[in-house]
Formats: structure tokens, C-alpha cells, sequence
């Protein structure tokens, strides 16, 4: 093994801010312990930069396949916590409640959820990640005291990107006229999420409009499907996905709120183990390249 490297950097967590609320007071910097590694036949290769807080892992076997792995909160560059893929010129992150946000995302709420550990290590083709911190409680306060985990181990499969993931996490593809067909509890169903006429507006279509008013300003499109096995993902700015999977309950997520920039929805694991009890979420999200 070589090249492994454990830093301890500071963490500052702050709320998503809606607009027009007054900024909380910013967090104490939180030490976060960061384990990098190589092993010498890997096939990605690892750039640690400690001062931006993130991780650069490139495939090197002539494709331009990337991942940029964030663990710090949005106070320095703006950018969420999570795994962005990257295909040459192209990243799978956008938009959301005015910061950035990427593609897989382990930090189910950043005012509570803190992240303690990191872990990246490569090995031959696969590429695997840990992000862990806080316990079940802060979801359930009956719940164990377990830490919070998601895991996501890469490879490159033929002309796809695979990733096993397992933990409680979300996805948040973009609302680019993207059309989810969900398989739950044997029955296909279809829902397409485009932007509205301005910024931070959305619509979903070929379903049932479920609304919930947060104020006279912002409004949530909330769906749940129950024993949800297989989502099919046509997304027109990030490419087509597959998630094959097992979740006793999945949410859908869009947020609406004219005038703030939110370019992503959410797809939630989290509420499984909320309304379910299932701590764990093992998926295969299978990511075409270009």
C-alpha cells in the first residue's frame, strides 16, 4: 500500500440559506479526519488538495472520466459536500438553493449532519469512498447510535460508470426535462420534471401533484413510493442512468422558490429508515458515458 495519507481539516457546516433569512451564525470549524491511499496497479489517480478540501480522482485508462469528491461545507467556494462526477468538460452537479450541488450527495442535512470521516481509496479499476458522521439519532432520535454512512465504490464498466452505493444518501439529478420511470411494488410509474418560466420554478408532469406550501414564496412537490426496485433516469443535461435497487420508501423531491437558483431534484433515501426503519440502502446507479 502506498501513498496513504489521514489529515484532520476544519469542517464549517452552515443551513441552506432561503432568501431573505438572516445568515446563522457560522459554525466552529469541525475536524475532519480525511484517509487517502493508493494502491501502485491503481488505475485512478488520486490529487488531494487539503487547503480546497477536495478530492480529484482521474481514470487513467484514455477516457476523461473524473470525480471530484468535496467534504466541506459551502462557506468557501460554494459548493455542497458530495461526489461530482465529471466526463471530459461535462459535471454532473448544478444549482441548488443558490449554491452548488453535485450529483451524489451523503449529507442529509447539513445544519445537523456533520461529516467526521472520509475515506478514498483506489485499487485496480475501483475507486471507493466513505463518508461517515452523526448517528441514526439524528433522524430518529429512538434511532441506534450508529454512525451515518454512505459508501460509493466506482468502476468503469464498458461504456458506463458503476457504482455500488449503501448507506442512506440522495441523487439529485437535474431538472432538465429529466423523466423518472419508477418500478414500485411490481408497478411502472412515470413522472417528468422540467423548469418553469423562471428561475427556481418547476414543473412535474404524467403524475399526481402533490404540494406541500413552505411559505407564500416556496413550495415542495412531494411524492413517496413504496418497495421501489428499478428507476430508469433520462436526464437531458446529465445523460441516462439506471438505479437498481431495494427501498422501502423513496422520496421525490422538488423544490420551488422564484428567484433562488435550483437547478436539481431530490431523490431521498433517507425516509426509509424516517418512516420505515430500513437503515441501509444497497442501489447499483449505472451512469452513461459519453
Amino acid at each position: 500500500m502506498v501513498g496513504r495519507r489521514t489529515t484532520k481539516v476544519g469542517l464549517v457546516l452552515l443551513p441552506l440559506l432561503l432568501a431573505g433569512e438572516a445568515p446563522a451564525a457560522q459554525q466552529p470549524p469541525r475536524p475532519v479526519e480525511v484517509t487517502v491511499s493508493q494502491h501502485p496497479d491503481s488505475a485512478w489517480t488520486l490529487d488531494y488538495d487539503p487547503q480546497a478540501h477536495r478530492i480529484l480522482a482521474r481514470l487513467d485508462d484514455g477516457t476523461e472520466v473524473a470525480l471530484e469528491i468535496d467534504y466541506d461545507g459551502p462557506a468557501d467556494d460554494d459548493h455542497l459536500v458530495g461526489i461530482t462526477p465529471i466526463f471530459g468538460d461535462r459535471r454532473l452537479e448544478g444549482a441548488f438553493w443558490g449554491f452548488t450541488a453535485p450529483l451524489i450527495y451523503p449529507q442529509l442535512d447539513p445544519d445537523e449532519h456533520p461529516i467526521d470521516r472520509l475515506e478514498v481509496h483506489a485499487e485496480g479499476g475501483v475507486l471507493r469512498v466513505r463518508f461517515e458522521g452523526g448517528t441514526y439519532r439524528i433522524l430518529d432520535p429512538a434511532g441506534p447510535e450508529e454512525p451515518l454512512f454512505m459508501e460509493a465504490i466506482f468502476r468503469r464498466q464498458d461504456q458506463r460508470l458503476a457504482v455500488n452505493l449503501y448507506g442512506l444518501y440522495y441523487l439529485l439529478p437535474s431538472q432538465a426535462g429529466t423523466r423518472l420511470d419508477l418500478t414500485a411494488a411490481g408497478e411502472v410509474m412515470t413522472r417528468t420534471i422540467q423548469p418553469g418560466g423562471e428561475e427556481g420554478t418547476s414543473r412535474v408532469l404524467d403524475g399526481s401533484r402533490v404540494i406541500i406550501m413552505v411559505s407564500d414564496a416556496e413550495s415542495r412537490h412531494l411524492e413517496y413510493f413504496d418497495r421501489v426496485t428499478r428507476m430508469e433516469i433520462d436526464d437531458h443535461r446529465f445523460g441516462r442512468m439506471e438505479l437498481e435497487t431495494y427501498v422501502e420508501r423513496l422520496q421525490v423531491q422538488v423544490n420551488r422558490q422564484p428567484g433562488v437558483a435550483i437547478e436539481l431534484f431530490e431523490l431521498d433515501f433517507d425516509h426509509t429508515f424516517k418512516d420505515c426503519g430500513q437503515r441501509r440502502v444497497m442501489s447499483r446507479l449505472s451512469i452513461d458515458l459519453p
